[in-house]
């Protein structure tokens, strides 16, 4: 049964990742809807249309991104109206189990020839190509907190990352990849 917020949404709070200051690499917020999915893998494409994504990637569908995360478990992203009818549609299941999650995360966009070296600073993650590509998704530790991390197309040649945190945490998430590196990787 799909959960809606029928009032006003909660405001989130925008972390100020103008105070980011590393070198090579740039962290910008992103202004997206996030949701969550919970539903039988078997009833996933009778109901919305198209085959889930496989384990620990990604895949485009209506202008919403749809992330495996666990089995029978997705992560969705994209605007607010994709996101919502994504929800809804899924919600026509009575054993699905949506939910829109928007304010309580905060999303980030982490790019340029240093993002590597910034998450393997605070992750054990390898986001090398040969270990992450292009579509990739996982969840991973980020300094104290949890992440879900997705790998994105690059951007001018550079690696690109969606990063997105607990809403409470982002903050120090923010502080966290903007310290100088104790590790690199290429």
């Amino acid at each position: 049964m799909a959960e809606q917020n029928p009032g006003r949404p909660l405001s989130r709070t925008v972390p100020d990742a103008a105070a980011f200051a590393r070198t090579g690499c740039s962290l910008r917020f992103e202004d997206i809807a996030v949701g969550k999915l919970r539903l039988d893998e078997a009833d996933f494409a009778p109901l919305l249309g198209f085959a889930p994504p496989p384990s620990r990637t990604q895949i485009e569908q209506g202008g919403a991104t749809y992330a495996w995360l666990a089995p029978g478990e997705w992560l969705i992203t994209g605007s607010e109206a994709s996101v919502r009818a994504a929800l809804e549609k899924a919600g026509e299941n009575d054993l699905a189990f949506t939910l829109d999650i928007t304010h309580g995360r905060a999303t980030f966009i982490l790019s340029g020839p240093e993002a590597r070296t910034a998450i393997a600073s605070v992750s054990p993650l390898d986001t090398r190509d040969r270990a992450f590509a292009v579509g990739a998704v996982a969840r991973s530790i980020l300094g104290e907190t949890g992440m879900f991390i997705a790998r994105l197309a690059e951007e001018g040649g550079q690696p690109q990352f969606r990063i997105i945190v607990d809403q409470t945490m982002a903050a120090y998430a923010v502080r966290m990849l903007g310290e100088p590196a104790t590790r690199s990787i290429r």
